[in-house]
This record gives C-alpha cells, sequence and structure tokens, in this order.
C-alpha cells in the first residue's frame, strides 16, 4: 500500500509539473501520456484513483473553481479506469475503427457545412473541423497499419491507445462545454460561444495528444516495475 501512495505521489507530482511547465503553450500538453502510461502499468483502481488525487491537488496552485474541479474529477478517474483496463480487456478490434469513423464523419460535415455560427467563427471552424478529420483518418490509417504489421515495433495495444487519447481528448473539451456553462449559468448564447472558443482550442490539443501518445506511450510502457501491488 505504501508503494502504491509513493507511486501515486509521484505521478501526481509530474503531472502538476507538467502543466507548469507547458502552460503557456496552448495546446500542448503531455500530461495524457504521461497518464496514460502510469494508469497502463498499474491498473484501472488506481488510475482513478491517481486521477482523482491529481484533480483535487492541482487545485491547490490554481484554484477550487468548482466547475475546473467537477470537471477534472468527472474526466481523470474515468481516464485512468479506462487505460487501466486497456490492458487486461482489450476492446473488440471493430469498436476503434468504427468509432474513429465516426468522428471523421462528423468532422467532415463540420467542415463541409459549416456551424451555425456568425461569419467571424465561420471559417475558422470550417478549418477547425477539417484539421479534426485529418487527426482522426491519420489515427484510423495507423490503426490499420499496425493490425496489418504485427512484428511492427509498436506495442500490440498501440492503436487503441491512441485512439483512446484522442477520443479522451475530445470528451475532456466537450464536457467542459457542458459542467462549465451550467454551473456558471451561462444564457443560451454564452454557453454557445464558449463551446465554440473550446473547440477551437480542442483541435491543437487532438493533435498533440494523438502524437505524444504515439511517441512517448510504448517507451514509457516498457519501463518496469519492481513491485506490482
Amino acid at each position: 500500500m505504501s508503494r502504491r501512495i509513493a507511486r501515486c505521489a509521484v505521478m501526481c507530482a509530474m503531472l502538476i509539473a507538467v502543466q507548469l511547465a507547458l502552460g503557456f503553450l496552448p495546446g500542448i500538453e503531455l500530461v495524457t501520456p504521461l497518464f496514460a502510461a502510469y494508469c497502463f502499468r498499474f491498473g484501472p483502481a488506481e488510475g482513478a484513483v491517481c486521477g482523482a488525487a491529481f484533480s483535487l491537488l492541482r487545485c491547490v496552485i490554481w484554484g477550487f473553481y468548482p466547475s475546473v474541479v467537477l470537471l477534472y474529477l468527472v474526466y481523470y478517474p474515468l481516464f485512468g479506469a479506462l487505460f487501466g483496463l486497456l490492458r487486461t480487456r482489450r476492446p473488440p478490434k471493430l469498436l476503434c475503427p468504427f468509432a474513429l469513423s465516426a468522428m471523421i464523419a462528423l468532422s467532415a460535415l463540420g467542415a463541409i457545412f459549416g456551424l451555425p455560427v456568425s461569419r467571424l467563427y465561420s471559417v475558422r471552424l470550417r478549418v477547425s473541423c477539417a484539421v479534426l478529420a485529418a487527426v482522426f483518418a491519420a489515427v484510423l490509417l495507423y490503426y490499420i497499419k499496425c493490425l496489418r504489421s504485427p512484428d511492427s515495433k509498436a506495442s500490440a495495444l498501440m492503436p487503441e491507445a491512441v485512439s483512446l487519447a484522442s477520443a479522451m481528448t475530445v470528451l475532456f473539451t466537450l464536457l467542459d462545454d457542458v459542467i462549465t456553462p451550467l454551473l456558471q449559468g451561462y444564457s443560451r448564447e454564452a454557453a454557445a460561444a464558449y463551446f465554440y472558443g473550446g473547440f477551437l482550442a480542442m483541435v491543437p490539443q487532438t493533435v498533440c495528444a494523438a502524437v505524444s501518445t504515439v511517441i512517448l506511450f510504448p517507451r514509457l510502457t516498457k519501463t518496469r516495475s519492481t513491485d506490482h501491488e
């Protein structure tokens, strides 16, 4: 138990340090691959507990804002549980391609038909949707490549890890778009503006999550631990 607490404490410190170090770079974050590797290595229970601890400890630095606390307490324990389950309960092979294809289709529709916003946002949102569709298409191609190359140096679960990291990054923004307006009492117009602003920030974050997971996840998960308790 003491080793688990120590591991959790070290991981929380690392995640907070990474957020502090990269906080000035919009859309750039390495929390996703670092925490994903930890949860994958030590399981869903420890991942969920560490996610909750990180969600509360970061508030000591950035403040205890109700909407942020709730968002993080929902998102990071769920993130930890899903990546912890990834190792022992691999999802069906058709699940990731189907989910990625749906994301590609939705993003492509947004890029083609646009969204009901002012002209100021319309072009940027279309471009963002097109970029997001390209990102998910690249992840899908990577998934197919890994399936066709069983001898690849990549981990056997890399396709699912990259797909899950990308999807969870999108989910974080969508949860924020629901939780923050509700708790802050935004009007319909203010909530819509908050959503579109978050959507523009979500695109580089999703790209970063996919790329950083491809690069770091297989290397971090190769690290051996002397204790599995």
